[in-house]
């Protein structure tokens, strides 16, 4: 079915259109934010269409010509077509509807720190094919296209890329489809390459041929994670401290960002309290975020380990950091820990309803959440509504440009 002369009023975080026709919404496909245009529906579910648009009849007044030649098949980056401050009001319009849907929360204005548009991701994955040639995922797809440079990566790693397919290319001519993705780390200094391997007879090989190399180099198999070259971490230096961070330990991906969201935290959480910081990686956000009199939670036994290395580094003299999931803490360990305020920063999906409700018995006043989906933190700060808490302050920083992803700070205050 095709519908014709349709505007598209608003983008998904998948970078889908979104328009109204006479019956339902459509999610659009290919469309830009602003166009009218024809759609050709694909599937057609009980509250809304799935589409793809077939022609443009009025182009976008925030259109701009995309600088990436591959951002029309790479599913990478969603709205690089769209000018740079129609994408700012678009992820404000993304957050500010999400809390007033979910947490009946209307807010007028809302800061989002603006970021450089280009050359900031400290960190990128990309696809191996059986060639060992670099490539994306496509658009909607699993698809393949293959790149020789990413415009949203460090200009180390771009530097670096055709290097670093050479290595590739070179082991899947020695053995042809045995690699399946590479994510490629970056400090100021230093290239980290984590390479997913598939058979794990070729590692021999690997580790003759590259022990030398330029770069540090692991290889992750299913039964383990071995280094080949150089270090197995990289160090990052963030707000006047330094960070080990391991193969799969979590790190924001903007450096400059990332000092301005944990500033803006610090802000929100206030001096001289001792702070439980859930789902704390590494530790990278609760030491950045308030120093010393920190506890963290964190399931991940081997970041739980770089959380105490990072705490020693930085000279703390008090801190805890336990390798549990986040439902281990209960109002006794609240109490026994004399913990003041709480920081979350936890997966997209947000947090458990049974972690709100041990969180809200603790009757903690501050709680500092930071996210990087506007959904599911509007969601909980409506669980915390319900349990006698308030949104006190918001604020969002454009962690990832060319893009419909931000991250997101809340102070959830006791009332």
């Amino acid at each position: 079915m095709e519908i014709k002369d349709i505007k598209i009023i608003d983008i998904l975080q998948d970078g889908r259109g979104v328009a109204r026709t006479e019956s339902k919404t459509a999610f659009v496909e290919k469309a830009v934010y602003g166009e009218i245009c024809n759609i050709k529906v694909n599937k057609e579910k009980k509250n809304f269409f799935e589409a793809e648009k077939i022609k443009t009849l009025k182009k976008s007044p925030y259109y701009r010509k995309p600088p990436c030649p591959y951002f029309y098949e790479c599913g990478g980056c969603s709205i690089m077509d769209i000018n740079y401050k129609s994408q700012i009001e678009l992820k404000k319009n993304l957050i500010k509807n999400a809390l007033l849907k979910s947490a009946k929360i209307n807010i007028e204005e809302l800061e989002i720190i603006e970021s450089k548009e280009f050359s900031y991701r400290n960190k990128i994955r990309l696809q191996i094919t059986k060639e060992g040639k670099l490539a994306y995922n496509k658009k909607y797809s699993n698809d393949l296209v293959e790149i020789k440079d990413c415009l949203l990566a460090k200009d180390l790693i771009r530097e670096n890329l055709g290097k670093i397919e050479n290595i590739t290319k070179e082991i899947s001519k020695k053995y042809p489809n045995s690699l399946e993705e590479i994510t490629i780390r970056a400090n100021d200094k230093e290239i980290l390459l984590n390479i997913k391997i598939k058979d794990e007879k070729i590692i021999p090989y690997i580790k003759n041929q590259y022990k030398n190399s330029y770069f540090n180099i692991n290889l992750i198999n299913k039964k383990e994670k071995t280094n080949i070259s150089g270090k197995n971490y990289l160090i990052y230096n963030l707000l006047g401290k330094k960070f080990k961070i391991t193969m799969n330990d979590f790190y924001q991906v903007n450096d400059n960002m990332t000092e301005k969201l944990y500033k803006t935290a610090k802000d929100f959480l206030g001096e001289n309290q001792k702070v439980l910081d859930l789902f704390c990686g590494s530790a990278t956000s609760s030491i950045a975020i308030n120093g010393d009199n920190v506890v963290g939670i964190e399931i991940n036994k081997n970041a739980i380990k770089d959380a105490k290395g990072n705490a020693k580094e930085n000279g703390l003299k008090d801190y805890k950091f336990i390798a549990k999931n986040a439902n281990y803490i209960d109002h006794k360990f609240i109490k026994k820990e004399k913990i003041d305020a709480i920081v979350l920063d936890p997966p997209r999906a947000g947090l458990d309803k049974e972690i709100i409700k041990t969180i809200a018995k603790t009757k903690i006043k501050n709680i500092v959440y930071i996210s990087c989906n506007p959904q599911t933190l509007a969601r909980d700060i409506n669980r915390f509504q319900n349990k006698g808490y308030k949104l006190d302050k918001i604020k969002a920083c454009d962690m990832f440009s060319e893009t419909m992803h931000a991250e997101v700070i809340a102070l959830i205050q006791k009332m």
